[in-house]
């Protein structure tokens, strides 16, 4: 098929663009003809990015002025190639998106499915097909009332060769005792209405088990002003009376520039514990790259976030309306993410109980290797979208069935 592939750029650090760096050349070595189209990451021209065109993303925040012309460009007149999203459809609002095959990667990051937003979508006129990236989403969707036809399941999933255990270079590097417990948290800072990461109740957690555990270190992976409508993570640790001294930022400049792949993988390796309880997740890809490192994560029960915890621990919260989208969240209990980092430092200087938890860690990570994902999901999903897009009686454009319906009543 020709494929137009939606979401940020390959070369982007985000949990989209990896998982565009991962999947688009796999698609295009099965013998796909696929175009990328950038909403982030590109802007003013098309460039080529490993034998595969990368086009620009719009003017409007999320490139409904573009994006759907680029894809139906791509997939050319007859339509029967296939558009893959992977982006919050909800953003989706041009009328033109209702002309073009979708197979949309949806997060779901709320329960129950938003109906006014992510359900609304799918059920617009067109050829939609909704592909979960967590099993709490699969039930989601088709407990919503979409039917079990239009909803399929890939998993999100990450590079064996990148993220996998091992030793780490980075505690010298950052000044951290080898003996030391390390817990890393790796977050976008984006958005203070709610602040979906619920940077407020980890770091309040983990400002009062460090003033416990003199031996305690903090690694911060994110933007820490809040440039991006987040918070300001340094006047959080100070309010919270952090240990300021065993706190370690990334550089925020290289972090802005880019920050290698591997890198991350040696960040990870560094940590005795990844902390990530969110308010929802479509998927959590954080909590999976550092199970496949072996280290175990505290992650909240909700959403698709407790799929991914082989070794650690999940916590509880309470619930929170989120009218914008009209479902719910989860705000995790600060004692009960205290609790879970007491726990994990109860790990420190057992080495058999270190070895059991990162065997559970790595046999949980497993499935989710891109190679197998691929194999396992990708490969026969797109051979039944292939089927589907080729239906005839479902090749008419949109302004044609509406011509015709207008037709039969003359």
């Amino acid at each position: 098929m020709r494929i137009a592939w939606t979401s940020n750029a390959p070369w982007c650090g985000t949990g989209y663009g990896g998982q565009t760096s991962e999947i688009v050349p796999m698609l295009k070595a099965a013998g796909h003809e696929v175009a990328i189209q950038a909403n982030y990451g590109l802007g003013g021209s098309t460039i080529e990015w490993n034998g595969i065109p990368v086009m620009p993303q719009g003017i409007d925040g999320y490139s409904n002025d573009l994006t759907p012309a680029q894809i139906a460009q791509w997939i050319g007149p007859e339509k029967n190639g296939l558009g893959i999203t992977l982006f919050d459809v909800w953003v989706y609002k041009a009328p033109q998106w209702d002309e073009l095959p979708l197979l949309c990667w949806t997060p779901v990051d709320h329960g129950p499915l938003p109906p006014d937003e992510v359900r609304a979508f799918f059920n617009r006129p067109g050829r939609k097909w909704a592909l979960a990236m967590s099993k709490f989403g699969e039930k989601s969707l088709i407990d919503s009332g979409l039917s079990r036809d239009r909803v399929f399941y890939a998993p999100h999933s990450f590079n064996p060769s990148v993220f996998y255990p091992g030793t780490s270079t980075m505690r010298p590097k950052m000044s951290i005792p080898a003996d030391a417990h390390l817990t890393m948290i790796n977050a976008a800072n984006k958005g203070n209405t709610p602040i979906r990461k619920c940077f407020p109740e980890m770091l309040l957690a983990w400002a009062t088990f460090a003033n416990r555990h003199p031996d305690a270190y903090l690694y911060l992976h994110t933007e820490v002003l809040g440039m991006a409508g987040g918070v300001n993570i340094q006047r959080l640790l100070e309010r919270f009376k952090a240990p300021l001294d065993r706190v370690r930022l990334v550089p925020q400049y290289e972090l802005r520039m880019g920050i290698a792949s591997s890198v991350m993988g040696d960040l990870y390796r560094a940590a005795d514990v990844f902390l990530s309880t969110s308010r929802g997740e479509g998927f959590g890809l954080g909590v999976l790259e550092a199970q496949a490192t072996g280290v175990p994560a505290i992650a909240t029960n909700w959403t698709a976030q407790p799929e991914l915890v082989g070794s650690g621990w999940t916590v509880e919260g309470e619930l929170e309306w989120d009218e914008f989208q009209g479902s719910f969240w989860k705000v995790p209990h600060t004692e009960e993410i205290l609790n879970a980092l007491e726990s994990s430092y109860a790990l420190k200087g057992d080495h058999a109980a270190v070895a059991n938890e990162k065997a559970k860690a790595l046999a949980h990570a497993a499935p989710y290797a891109t190679d197998r994902v691929f194999s396992d999901h990708w490969v026969p999903i797109l051979s039944k979208m292939e089927m589907l897009v080729r239906e005839p009686s479902k090749i008419i454009s949109l302004p044609v069935n509406r011509a015709a319906r207008r037709a039969g009543k003359k």
